[in-house]
């Protein structure tokens, strides 16, 4: 059943309870003493892997929330990702931490923002709720204990801001067993607080067996960072915010959100609980997906909303950067879509697995893909590499115009690899 803040003191985010008054597996707990968690390997090994591509936050900290009715902005709520993302990389060990400015300058014109935003986080706290020492809690936490601000702030790319975690902020993340896997990328195009928080919460839940997710009224206000005392009524609260916020993480994420008015719980005319569905995308609209993040934000709002755009002069920008591999899984799959409609056989497609897009000397980006077996990569490079080129140029509207087929390494014992198609 949904767990309700009044069943306890003070305002509370445990939000799903067994009927036997035990905890549900995927709902955060506060950290008990000596606790081991995941979450810290998982970040670890995220960011050796990935570096800010993707970023691991704890599912504490997804359904925490600001504390005594403040407000952290959008901005501040990014860099708080990254600084938590780059504290993973070291176990979140209690230390002083260096982010470069350069992973926060795309949303941040200037160093007098970045400080801002780094001095809004040290002046916060959070709010968490949820099972200690055998007992339902309430935590509020502070979140950084010092940062350094330097007097002559140098517009440099190349200085770094430095800072720390209190320690129970670090512990909480320390011994969490579950997390949300964030995509750095789509969460810097997030324009709202309250469509990052909705993202957040769905990276955590939308890939598990039952990822609804029950919320009276006033635990979604607090976890979408509502400023208090605003859009009292449900109605206003729903097209002011929750609609806004669900569209656009429908149209930036993997998942799409749904808020059906058959699970809504009332109390006569009145909206006392909402239920918020959250579903992974199919292939295609993974690549539609896709697309809509390369794309220029001009004019993003208007293709969610479904309006007709007015056609300005294309505006010269430096190059996005490298897609991730969920994005070049995504463009795989697009392309094969459409690729199947050229005749391109089947069996052939299925045996091409993405590697990575990668850059060339010359400064043009490819996708590379490798081959199940060598006959698929001959016939691939002989027959179908120029259908493949054209429909990678015309997916990506020529930022990727270029294909790689490589063969499998070969193998140390002289067996011969069977080939599945002509």
């Amino acid at each position: 059943m949904p767990y309700r803040p009044q069943d306890v003191a003070g305002p509370g985010i445990v939000i799903d309870m067994d009927p036997d008054g035990g905890l549900d597996t995927s709902v955060p707990a506060l950290a008990e003493e000596n606790a081991l968690g995941l979450t810290a390997k998982v970040a670890a090994t995220t960011f050796e892997r990935d570096g800010y591509k993707h970023l691991i936050k704890a599912a504490e900290a997804v359904y925490s929330y600001p504390a005594n009715g403040s407000r952290l902005s959008l901005p501040a709520q990014k860099m708080l990702n990254f600084m938590i993302h780059l504290a993973g990389s070291q176990n979140f060990a209690n230390k002083l931490y260096r982010l470069p400015k350069k992973v926060v300058r795309g949303n941040h014109k200037g160093n007098e923002r970045i400080f801002d935003a780094v001095k809004e986080i040290y002046e916060s706290s959070l709010v968490v709720i949820g099972p200690f020492r055998g007992r339902r809690s309430r935590a509020e936490l502070r979140i950084l204990s010092s940062y350094v601000r330097p007097e002559e702030e140098i517009e440099s790319d190349s200085a770094d801001i430095h800072f720390q975690f209190t320690d129970a902020f670090l512990e909480l993340q320390r011994a969490s067993k579950l997390w949300a896997r964030l995509s750095g990328p789509a969460m810097v195009k997030v324009t709202s607080t309250y469509a990052l928080k909705l993202y957040e919460i769905g990276m955590q839940r939308y890939q598990m067996d039952f990822p609804s997710l029950a919320l009276d009224i006033d635990t979604l206000r607090r976890l979408l960072n509502v400023p208090e005392g605003a859009y009292k009524d449900f109605g206003i609260l729903r097209t002011r915010t929750i609609d806004r916020a669900i569209a656009e993480v429908n149209q930036l994420a993997p998942f799409r959100v749904e808020m059906p008015d058959a699970k809504m719980v009332r109390r006569g005319r009145k909206v006392e609980e909402v239920t918020l569905d959250f579903f992974a995308k199919d292939e295609d609209e993974v690549a539609d997906t896709f697309l809509e993040r390369e794309r220029h934000s001009v004019g993003r709002r208007a293709r969610r909303t479904g309006k007709v755009e007015k056609l300005e002069p294309a505006v010269i920008e430096a190059p996005p950067p490298l897609p991730d591999a969920d994005d070049a899984n995504a463009l795989w799959a697009a392309a094969r879509h459409a690729l199947l409609a050229k005749n391109v056989p089947a069996p052939l497609l299925r045996d091409l697995e993405v590697e990575r897009i990668e850059e060339t000397a010359r400064g043009e980006r490819r996708l590379v893909l490798l081959a199940g077996h060598p006959a698929t990569a001959q016939t691939a490079r002989m027959n179908h590499e120029a259908s493949i080129r054209g429909v990678l140029i015309s997916l990506t509207s020529g930022t990727i115009n270029g294909v790689d087929i490589k063969a499998p390494p070969r193998r140390k014992d002289k067996g011969v690899d069977p080939a599945p198609m002509a």
